[in-house]
């Protein structure tokens, strides 16, 4: 939800304006002078300003100067009035509003336009603030010019190193690397390469005073994502790391959305099907148990046919909830499909892993949907993998003791 603050003279705008941020989902305090704005701005997290021209005690261009003069000249500023010109609004864009808009031309979709893009912006602004970043650059100048920066910004776990040994000496992974291109003992080129044949699709932001095509090409052939130029100042520096950490964002969406189901969040039947034969391999490498739970809806097309596929829905999400609340993080949880769920177990013996099953049960019985009035069971299969049993053996011997519990009466734990 967004905090909006709202100048304006006109007490019937300010209480139009109230409602459509909260139509919107969003929250909106309307006040009618500089003053009262400056107290709410001082109480911190505004994330957008709308302002009228002709306030009671200045005007809304004077509002804005004294916003860019201060610390607050980052929240974005949108002129709402009844006047209109092409000079006022060549002065007020030169003074970095994001947008003049008409009263008599303001509506809902309008305003939600604007707040959906801003709530974006902000998503992608707490994602680039919680990743782990590397500064790699021998000048102690330059490595406190980009801590500053960083800071300010509220990056919250930043590591500098003033050669590249440090950095893999360190054995630590990171999100997001800023790299000098030179470097005592190994290139930034050298430095890249590396950290891409480990593995990492960590964003690569090189910084460097050489801009020859030649060094550039290199830089980036080698796995740079990006290349800024020394010296930089504070806006450029952010601005392309923003470019860069909304294609990481989308690249990590992209690649979720290719292993998980859009319904549940669990991981779907393919990589569920492929996460098996992995810990398998494992299990018989190191000789380790390994065991496999399959469950099943009781009765799920009574529950679709009487109450309707959205509270289906809403039944196979809560089980997925349950799922990922009885089990361990290291488990493998997946919808195996339609109203099958499976979890693969490491390390697990099938007498820990039925303890787990009944637990599962339990909690599944115990929970209520559609505003508590519903509730549902499920019937489980248990199993322990045996030595150089093939993946579809090991989920069949699952399946055939998912249908046993159908057949014993449904509500129950076989194996």
């Amino acid at each position: 939800m967004l905090k909006i603050l709202h100048l304006d003279r006109s007490t019937l705008f300010r209480k139009i304006i109230r409602e459509l941020a909260l139509r919107c989902g969003h929250s909106a305090e309307s006040v009618s002078t500089k003053a009262e704005a400056n107290a709410i701005l001082a109480s911190g997290g505004v994330d957008l300003i709308l302002t009228g021209l002709e306030l009671d005690d200045g005007s809304g261009e004077d509002f804005i100067r004294d916003l860019n003069a201060g610390d607050l000249r980052e929240i974005p500023v949108i002129v709402v009035t009844s006047t209109d010109s092409i000079e006022m609004r060549e002065r007020l864009f030169a003074l970095g509003v994001v947008d003049y808009m008409l009263k008599g031309e303001l509506d809902e979709d309008s305003l939600r336009r604007y707040f959906d893009a801003l709530a974006a912006e902000d998503e992608l602004s707490r994602f680039m603030r919680s990743l782990r970043v590397a500064v790699v650059d021998d000048s102690m100048v330059i490595l406190k010019i980009v801590a500053g920066i960083l800071n300010l910004n509220g990056f919250e776990s930043v590591s500098y190193f003033s050669d590249p040994v440090s950095l893999f000496e360190s054995d630590e992974s990171f999100d997001l690397y800023i790299c000098d291109i030179v470097l005592p003992g190994m290139s930034g080129e050298q430095v890249v390469t590396r950290i891409r044949r480990s593995g990492s699709d960590a964003i690569i932001l090189c910084i460097s005073r050489f801009t020859s095509e030649k060094a550039l090409s290199n830089i980036l052939l080698a796995g740079a994502d990006d290349y800024i130029p020394k010296p930089f100042d504070a806006a450029g520096l952010m601005s392309r790391l923003k470019l860069n950490v909304r294609s990481f964002q989308y690249k990590k969406r992209l690649a979720l959305m290719a292993v998980t189901d859009g319904l549940t969040g669990l991981y779907n039947h393919r990589y569920s099907y492929e996460r098996i034969e992995e810990e398998l391999a494992k299990a018989r490498r190191y000789d380790r148990p390994l065991s496999l739970i399959m469950l099943d809806v009781d009765n799920f097309k009574r529950i679709n046919d009487t109450h309707g596929h959205r509270i289906g829905d809403e039944v196979l999400r809560g089980i997925s909830d349950t799922l990922r609340g009885a089990l361990r993080s290291v488990d493998v949880i997946g919808r195996y499909g339609g109203e099958e769920f499976i979890a693969v177990l490491p390390e697990t013996p099938c007498t820990a892993a039925r303890v787990a099953g009944e637990k599962i049960r339990r909690a599944i019985e115990a929970a209520r949907f559609q505003s508590g009035t519903l509730s549902a069971t499920v019937s489980i299969g248990v199993t322990e993998a045996e030595a150089d049993e093939s993946v579809a053996a090991f989920v069949g011997r699952a399946d055939a003791l998912l249908y046993k519990a159908k057949r014993a009466g449904k509500n129950r734990v076989e194996g």
